[in-house]
């Protein structure tokens, strides 16, 4: 485990999981039909972005079950992006697209997850159970129930945040990172 790369990535997910929650919230305010509006795919279009850099940053951080964060991420990353060029042309199956390429981020998360258990494994369970739980809540916006997700976008941040604070506490006392 590359403790510095993990940082890292842990670091841009945080932020990207800031971003995503506003939209969320913008989401449950406005209705589903919120969802083709410029200023959500806008919010849309940042995350992805932010993925790229995460991807890196994960890839580089010798995860267990590399293979996982390999092609999966780089699939849903490949997904979303066709999602989001459908959505940006006010086609709502680019939504559901993009919900299908974040469906595969639990599974390309097992590699963080299982890595991240060496540095806490309350801390790295709330991280993993819920980036499930934000993915799954998802459709829940349907039956405006949005706020599943929103719940899960929370908990996963608060999981990051702590595992942030591990690393931070681990290398002061180890002189690494």
């Amino acid at each position: 485990m590359n403790g510095r790369y993990l940082f890292q990535g842990n670091v841009i997910s945080l932020i990207a999981s800031l971003v995503i929650l506003y939209g969320l919230v913008l989401l449950e305010e406005n209705g589903i039909s919120y969802a083709l509006s410029t200023p959500f795919l806008l919010i849309m279009a940042v995350v992805w972005v932010m993925a790229i850099p995460s991807f890196v940053s994960y890839s580089k951080s010798q995860l267990e079950r590399p293979w996982l964060m390999t092609y999966l991420a780089l699939a849903a990353i490949l997904i979303t992006l066709v999602g989001l060029i459908l959505a940006f042309q006010h086609n709502f199956l680019g939504i559901e697209v993009i919900l299908l390429g974040y469906t595969l981020e639990p599974f390309a998360g097992i590699s963080i997850y299982l890595t991240a258990n060496k540095v806490s494994k309350l801390f790295s369970s709330l991280f993993f159970w819920g980036a499930v739980i934000f993915t799954f809540g998802l459709p829940l916006y349907l039956f405006s129930l949005g706020i599943v997700s929103i719940l899960g976008d929370i908990v996963k941040m608060a999981g990051i945040v702590m595992l942030l604070v591990k690393y931070v506490e681990t290398s002061q006392r180890t002189k690494s990172f």
